[in-house]
């Protein structure tokens, strides 16, 4: 289940390894600093209310929001609607180093992969790419709080809400300003929408909304969804009754299901295989780097073949 490139106007974004790097390190100090207002003097209640007129318990939503572990991730919805500098590096998922790691998980998990494939059509080197791609193989699933991510963002329906991270340039200019409102009130309804997901997920798997961490932009899980489309592409892959998403099984058999009903089937060339990825992320460079890692993979493969079998 997010546009140029992943900063801040993707549907369904993951891959967040970007921030770690220079300048992006003072980002994530930002980004860690949320302000504690669980039970705050009323600041969740605009936002209880539209979820309990949407059909949400609101004794259970009161609890919920008077957790200490709920914060207002106020610099998040800044990012997701203000164009930034930085853009994210997907050369480093060709280095040899990763390319070894990606090749190595391929083997270890060939059944699986080889399984999912038989059942969805999507080749198991582009499976493994795109899990290095977003997650690095679970390594990285974001420390975030996927509720805070996307309560916060829901409640953010105006400038004011955001006004000390606004770019000044952008404050002085009353036609960016109304443009922002605008973008602010539409991001809003949708992380409204992806904040109610989460919670009927929650709620029928028997989780805890405050115990599942994500991404900067709420997506969960290896595979990172955003948690609407858990209920569109979401599948069971290991036959436990349930879609968990940070188990392997499902979240390759969700992310194959995602590829295939998006228009993934055999026989597409690069272009078109570069179409369909683009709708499981919205970035072009995150996209070519897929197919380029699902080569080398194959690349790979066919030379450990032709070894063996010189032996």
């Amino acid at each position: 289940m997010w546009t140029k490139d992943r900063y801040w106007a993707v549907q369904r974004i993951g891959s967040v390894d970007w921030l770690l790097a220079g300048a992006g390190f003072l980002l994530v100090q930002l980004l860690t600093c949320g302000t504690s207002l669980a039970g705050g003097g009323g600041f969740w209640t605009p936002l209880i209310e539209r979820l309990a007129a949407k059909g949400e318990d609101r004794a259970e939503l009161e609890r919920l929001f008077s957790r200490q572990e709920v914060t207002f991730e106020e610099r998040i919805m800044p990012l997701k609607v203000v164009p930034g500098k930085r853009k994210p590096d997907y050369s480093k998922f060709l280095q040899p180093a990763r390319l070894q790691r990606a090749y190595r998980f391929l083997k270890e998990n060939y059944d699986l992969l080889h399984e999912v494939e038989r059942r969805y059509g999507v080749p198991k080197e582009v499976k493994v790419a795109i899990l290095l791609v977003e997650t690095d193989f679970g390594r990285y699933i974001g420390n975030k709080r996927a509720f805070n991510v996307l309560a916060s963002m829901a409640r953010v329906t105006s400038a004011r809400d955001i006004d000390r991270w606004i770019p000044p340039e952008i404050k002085r200019d009353p036609a960016r300003m109304r443009r922002l409102n605008t973008r602010l009130k539409k991001k809003s309804r949708w992380a409204f929408k992806e904040l109610q997901a989460l919670l009927r997920y929650c709620r029928e798997n028997h989780m805890d909304p405050l115990a599942i961490r994500g991404s900067i932009f709420g997506a969960i899980g290896y595979c990172q969804f955003m948690p609407s489309n858990i209920f569109i592409f979401g599948q069971d892959g290991d036959g436990d009754g349930r879609i968990d998403l940070f188990t392997m099984e499902d979240a390759l058999a969700s992310m194959a299901n995602y590829l295939k009903k998006t228009g993934w089937r055999e026989g597409l060339n690069r272009s078109q295989q570069e179409r369909v990825i683009l709708k499981y992320n919205h970035s072009r460079p995150y996209a070519r780097t897929v197919i380029e890692v699902a080569k080398r993979l194959k690349e790979m493969e066919r030379r450990d073949s032709s070894d063996r079998a010189s032996l």
